[in-house]
């Protein structure tokens, strides 16, 4: 095909009499002309508008699409796979679709009908230097001039992501490109890692937190049921869930309503099926999106624009439970001045019980050279003596209550066989390893051309979410049994340790919805500059039920009744009492927790003007926010709210202007600063500047730096003041002796922001003699400051002298004096303070390979973190603490993480494997370093993946059909016994008990 057109072509020429003799010269130049790039293609049969998307995407060129009339856009072209040109490429993606396409330079192609070829190149009517500022996906802004009646579609990339141009106007249009609000192509000064919609498939994935497990800058992600909310945050670097900022399409949420005590956004409240992408900046952004931006920014980009309607579904499930389905069905609707898109989601997941895997069978984890956890009450109970002598009739203190004992007529002698016995349960058998959640949601984005010059957009998302964490059973330890109860043998008072069987287990409900919506309008002033308004409004609320506590007074006081119809026995294997006793002992907490926040953002961007090497490009603008928080809670309650203005620049300089075969500037520089003004406890100015350098073709050189912060939180600012007296506490001042204290706990209206700095250096290469490779590696640091955090008495009184303002003292006696004493300590302020600093620093790298063969399509990815320095100071005169490979409560972090893959597709056939690796570390118990060092950690997922179109040849019945077989943790890899998780028995920053999980996912398109 392509060599009948090129014989064509020339010989038109010929008969045209435009070809003359090739001069020695031009000879020369075209023997040493490079030989055209090959790309390796992926395209599966799509509408051609998405087909183009994928090929803008796979090669890096931009693409404009012009059809005419009579052009149908939802026509499927493809499937294209293997290694081409982009002409041939082109030639053989268009072959049926009756359109052509022509190249304008070498970046760009317009792909058009035949009968348009005499409009103006690319469709543009202008100088060169604006089709040019085109082809570079730079922003560029021009109604069409001719013909009228047609639209023209920009099918371009900017850094990782595809777009598209709006009918009317010739324009790159919305691009987002994390990291920077100016438009760019390929590459920025700080790095991005992208997970496509095609990857996250891969993946398998239920879940956003299913997905950035496979990212290495997170060294450790904790499971489900670490929080009782079911919730999962990200932790870039380790540093914190509140350190991570997390945008939808590029403008930030406010933190969850189920997650206001930790600042922090739950990522399962955004439903998997309405994503498009998620975007990765592993460096610190306040110079551009203001707070929280300290260990990275993740961006969430919902699907805009669905060609067909979609209905998706997988179900999967791991051994013992966690049975999970998720389905959902998307459809777009398209018009030549309105596009938009419907996602409606489901997912439910089964709990899984703590009784369905071996570790928590049995706590008692002396086996593996550890604690016995099992909880000293059980069914049936233990008695004790209070006094800690014989109990009466008895040779031991303590004795276990017989078994199938009825609780009635028992006399000490019934308890001679089970003297110095005592009945431990473990209570984690009950507990949930994965909570149950049920979860709706809905996705609506449209966007409409008011004028050619005026677009208006919308973004709603509501998502209705409820899990349920259940939490064992009710253990009753210690309990006093007066002797007038009409149960107890012994005739004296005595200590009972005992389960109240009989009731369903303690739990925790939460029932949330969560509504977001986006408003805006988008503009053009001229060719150069263009502008946007922005309004979000989000309100999320959180219906709680605990029932995990018992009410003390009732239960001594049903103890202590002397009526055998309403006392309870506590001497029974088997239930205390009637089930409307024990239900009535149960003290149930409901709470309510809001969350809402309203923006305002503005800005304006352009070229300002042009230097030697191009043109300035420049972003100016502003931002209003309110937050407001409600923490309905009997003990902690908290209402209160602040406002934020902001101002914000960001500049993108040329310093020396792109050669000829450049795919950008040799050198160009970036300077951003923001200054971000809050109600309650002032201001905050961030600067950053970046670099980036191009010393040869398919070299870049980069480096960034900046400042950035977190302000405390409203809850850290506004929890109430509690107090707790009589605590005795013995005082170094005085010689340790014990004195009665009252100490102060809560939040601190006097703190400050935490501030950071960082800063990246790296390169990245993608050679020319191996198209599809690229390879990249970066250096970076953070360092943070004035962490909010609480300091132990003991640190407090230790360093009286830093912490004068928080440790009141009786005036000294006399005595005091002679002695050379400070007066009686009467209260000590443990609240929130600013104290402590935290440095990391470290390498990634990643390498990625496109490889096409006659054996079919190869895709190698390999990435990595490796953590060079994490230490902290926590507390004054304490010495710097020091945690990689050492395990730590707060979160381990393995020297390495390393995630590879491997993906293989041939005629509609597909094979992917993952592997999560991480080092082996030195365990932690109570004392300190235990001598055990936990084993390296290695999971495998695989996943066959099969086009049944491709497969069998197209029909109705099963066109657009996908089938996807996978199973996660392949060998079935549980978390190891570690001192470090206490009575969980394993590090949960480190892995789960889930296990082997296997999955079906089917996709039907209509």
């Amino acid at each position: 095909m392509v060599a009948k057109q090129v014989i064509a072509g020339v010989v038109a020429a010929v008969l045209s009499g435009c070809v003359w003799p090739e001069t020695a010269l031009a000879q020369h130049a075209r023997e040493q002309a490079p030989a055209a790039p090959e790309y390796v293609l992926d395209i599966p049969r799509l509408p051609i508008i998405e087909a183009l998307k994928d090929f803008t995407t796979q090669t890096g060129l931009l693409i404009s699409f012009w059809p005419d009339a009579q052009t149908d856009q939802a026509r499927l072209v493809g499937p294209l796979r293997g290694k081409f040109t982009a002409e041939v490429a082109l030639t053989r993606l268009l072959a049926e679709s009756g359109l052509t396409y022509r190249r304008t330079n070498e970046r760009s192609l317009v792909v058009m009908a035949p009968s348009l070829l005499g409009a103006p190149r690319n469709g543009v009517s202008g100088s060169d230097q604006d089709r040019s500022r085109l082809a570079e996906g730079q922003p560029y802004l021009r109604k069409q001039q001719q013909p009228p009646e047609e639209s023209l579609t920009v099918v371009g990339r900017a850094g990782s992501n595809a777009i598209i141009g709006k009918p009317d106007i010739e324009r790159v249009d919305e691009v987002i490109v994390i990291g920077s609000r100016i438009d760019r192509n390929g590459e920025g000064p700080a790095p991005v890692q992208v997970f496509t919609r095609r990857m996250i498939d891969d993946f398998g994935a239920a879940s956003i937190p299913d997905v950035l497990r496979y990212l290495p800058q997170q060294p450790f992600n904790r499971a489900e049921h670490y929080y009782t909310n079911g919730a999962e945050y990200s932790q870039m670097r380790g540093i914190g869930v509140d350190t991570t900022l997390i945008l939808i399409n590029g403008r930030r949420v406010v933190p969850t309503s189920n997650s206001l005590t930790l600042n922090a956004f739950d990522l399962n409240s955004i439903p998997l099926a309405a994503v498009e992408r998620i975007e990765v900046l592993s460096d610190s952004a306040s110079a551009i999106y203001g707070a929280d931006a300290m260990g990275g920014v993740i961006n969430v980009v919902l699907k805009k624009e669905i060609p067909q309607p979609v209905l998706d579904v997988q179900y999967g499930g791991a051994r013992g439970g966690a049975d999970q389905l998720r389905a959902s069905f998307s459809l777009g609707y398209r018009t030549e001045r309105l596009r938009s898109s419907m996602i409606f989601d489901y997912y439910r997941r089964d709990s899984l019980l703590g009784g369905e895997r071996e570790l928590w069978r049995d706590q008692d984890y002396t086996r593996y050279g550890g604690e016995d956890y099992r909880s000293a009450a059980g069914v049936p109970g233990t008695v004790r003596s209070l006094s800690g002598a014989n109990l009466p009739g008895l040779s031991s203190s303590f004795a276990m209550v017989p078994e199938g004992s009825s609780g009635i007529g028992l006399t000490p002698q019934d308890f001679v066989a089970t003297a110095g016995v005592r009945n431990r349960t473990s209570t984690l058998n009950a507990l949930s390893i994965v909570p149950a959640a049920e979860q709706r949601s809905v996705a609506v984005f449209g966007e409409y051309d008011m004028t050619p010059d005026l677009m208006a957009f919308a973004e709603v998302l509501y998502t209705n979410r409820r899990v349920n964490s259940q939490e064992g059973p009710y253990p009753v330890q210690s309990a006093l049994v007066p002797a007038q109860n009409p149960f107890n043998p012994f005739g004296q008072p005595v200590l009972v340790d005992f389960i109240l069987d009989g009731l369903e287990p303690r739990r925790f409900e939460h029932d949330m919805d969560w509504l977001r919506g986006a408003f805006g309008l988008r503009g053009w002033l001229s060719s150069r500059w263009q502008w946007e308004v922005a309004a979000i409004a989000s309100t999320e609320t959180d219906d709680a039920l605990s029932t995990i506590d018992l009410s003390a007074t009732r239960l001594d006081a049903a103890l202590a009744e002397t009526d055998p119809a309403r006392a309870l026995n506590p001497f029974v294997d088997g239930p205390a009492g009637s089930h409307e006793l024990l239900a009535s002992l149960v003290d149930p907490e409901q709470s309510r927790h809001l969350s809402r926040g309203r923006q305002l953002s503005a800005f304006l961007q352009g070229e300002m003007f042009e230097l030697p090497a191009g043109a300035v490009q420049a972003v100016v603008g502003g931002e209003w926010r309110d937050e407001e928080m409600v923490y309905d809670d009997r003990t902690l309650p908290v209402n209160n709210g602040r406002d934020v203005r902001a101002a914000f620049t960001e500049l993108r300089v040329p310093l020396i202007g792109p050669a000829a075969s450049s795919h950008g500037d040799v050198l160009s520089m970036t300077l951003a600063a923001r200054v971000d003004d809050y109600s309650d406890f002032g201001s905050s100015l961030n600067p950053q500047f970046g670099l980036l350098w191009r010393p040869a073709e398919g070299v870049l050189l980069r480096g960034s730096y900046g400042t950035s912060f977190r302000p405390p939180s409203l809850f850290e600012l506004h929890a109430p003041r509690t107090s707790v007296t009589n605590a005795s506490v013995r005082d170094p001042a005085r010689n340790y002796a014990l004195s009665p204290v009252t100490f102060v706990a809560g939040g601190n209206p006097n703190l400050r922001p935490i501030e950071a700095d960082s800063m990246t250096t790296g390169f990245v290469l993608t050679p020319s003699a191996l198209p599809g490779l690229r390879l990249l590696a970066n250096y970076w640091r953070i360092q943070t400051e004035h962490r909010v955090t609480f300091l132990h008495f003991t640190s407090l009184l230790a360093n009286e002298e830093s912490f004068r303002d928080r440790i009141l003292r009786d005036a000294p006696t006399q005595a005091d004096i002679a002695a050379g004493m400070p007066g009686r300590l009467l209260q000590l302020d443990i609240s929130r303070m600013n104290f402590g600093r935290l440095s990391t620093s470290g390498i990634d790298v990643e390498a990625r390979y496109e490889l096409s063969t006659r054996w079919g399509d190869f895709t190698p990815r390999l990435s990595a973190t490796w953590i060079d320095e994490f230490t902290s100071v926590e507390a004054p005169g304490v010495p710097t603490v020091d945690r990689v490979g050492i395990a730590n409560p707060a979160g381990s972090i393995p020297r390495w993480r390393v995630v590879g893959s491997l993906g293989w597709k041939r005629k509609g056939v597909g094979l992917s494997t993952t592997m999560d690796w991480s080092p082996g570390y030195l365990d932690v118990g109570t004392a300190g370093l235990t001598g055990r060092r936990l084993p390296e950690r290695a999971i495998v997922d695989v996943q066959a993946s099969f086009a049944i179109d491709e497969l069998l040849g197209r029909n109705l019945l099963w066109d657009d059909f996908k089938l996807q077989l996978g199973v996660k943790n392949v060998f079935d890899e549980l978390a190891p016994f570690s001192d470090i998780g206490f009575a969980l028995g394993f590090d949960s920053s480190q892995g789960d008990l889930i296990g082997r999980f296997s999955y079906l996912r089917l996709s039907k398109g209509f």
